[in-house]
């Protein structure tokens, strides 16, 4: 990435100053490696301030309903990816959402399958993909994933053990929700899962509101919009 190549540059540039004033090849070290870092700091905060508003620019037209206006929109910040890690896996995140949202689960795929692990919502659907196609070993390998990288998302533990439940595996499923307890004690709905398994009832997702209805895995109310909020809890990342 250019960010990583030029601040190389400027720490090198750095620490050549740094050895000039002071004849140490210690200090010469110093100064690069400091050289180094602040340059990717401030240019990290830099193309993260300019993924933000690319991602700010199209909630209205989600709101619309206009979604592939939005997704040409965040296609423009592919010019980003070259400067910084992890910009154009963020934006595919984002475009497979709004196109699975919007019920076109082939077009998300391709998407869905670049998403960051950490964004909770692109794997569940991804795994909610999979699940709908009966490919319960590609949708426990993602799942799988997206709960180790978010182990504190009440929604992604207990969708996973909602998935291995509905597919016959719940011990798995309770051994799940009681790890996830361990990280968030006080949630209820992560204890009253656990209790429905343990009662040989079945999980109610519907604890999550929209947040579930989003993945289309059962009927979505008249007056739910697709797509809602969504894009306001997604975090981004950078390295």
């Amino acid at each position: 990435m250019y960010t990583l190549l030029i601040g190389l540059l400027f720490g090198v540039i750095t620490g050549y100053l740094g050895f000039l004033i002071y004849p140490s090849y210690v200090l010469a070290s110093l100064t690069f490696i400091a050289g180094v870092l602040l340059f990717n700091f401030f240019m990290g905060r830099y193309f993260m301030k300019k993924l933000t508003e690319v991602f700010n620019s199209i909630e209205k037209d989600i709101k619309a309903g206009k979604a592939d206006i939005a997704i040409e929109k965040l296609k423009t910040g592919y010019k980003y990816s070259k400067w910084q890690f992890l910009v154009k896996e963020q934006i595919d995140s984002q475009i497979g959402i709004i196109l699975y949202a919007n019920k076109r689960f082939d077009e998300a795929l391709p998407y869905l399958k670049k998403s960051l692990k950490s964004n909770w919502m692109a794997m569940s659907m991804l795994a909610a993909y999979y699940y709908r196609q009966k490919d319960y070993a590609n949708m426990k390998a993602v799942m799988e994933k997206a709960s180790k990288a978010n182990k504190k998302d009440s929604f992604t533990q207990c969708l996973y053990a909602y998935f291995l439940s509905e597919t016959g595996d719940v011990d798995s499923a309770i051994a799940v929700l009681a790890k996830a307890m361990k990280k968030l004690p006080s949630d209820e709905r992560l204890q009253n899962a656990s209790d429905a398994l343990k009662n040989r009832k079945k999980i109610k997702m519907q604890a999550y509101n929209t947040l579930w209805l989003q993945l289309h895995l059962a009927k979505m109310p008249e007056g739910i919009k697709q797509y809602q909020t969504l894009i306001g809890r997604q975090k981004i990342t950078r390295r």
